[in-house]
């Protein structure tokens, strides 16, 4: 999962993060979101589970499920950041 997150959100990171922007409101959605989005989905839980020399099985869980509910949030601002008809 931690692969998972790391790769889809840092592709989405380095593309949103280019710019350029027209307002400070697109900035702050494209920039800012994908860099929070990378932070909370993979950076934090593999900076939680590297820093753990004898990992309990109830953080595995506990970070499993965390990412899989920030990829899950991730995809619906992926969706919305797509532009509009």
């Amino acid at each position: 999962m931690l692969a998972i997150n790391g790769l889809l959100m840092g592709l989405a990171t380095l593309s949103f993060s280019q710019g350029p922007y027209s307002s400070l409101e697109q900035e702050l959605w494209y920039r800012y979101g994908s860099i929070i989005f990378a932070l909370a989905g993979a950076v934090i839980p593999a900076i939680i589970l590297l820093s753990v020399a004898k990992r309990p099985p109830w953080l595995v869980a506990a970070l499993t499920i965390w990412m899989v509910a920030v990829l899950g949030v991730f995809v619906g601002y992926a969706f919305m950041s797509g532009g509009g008809v």
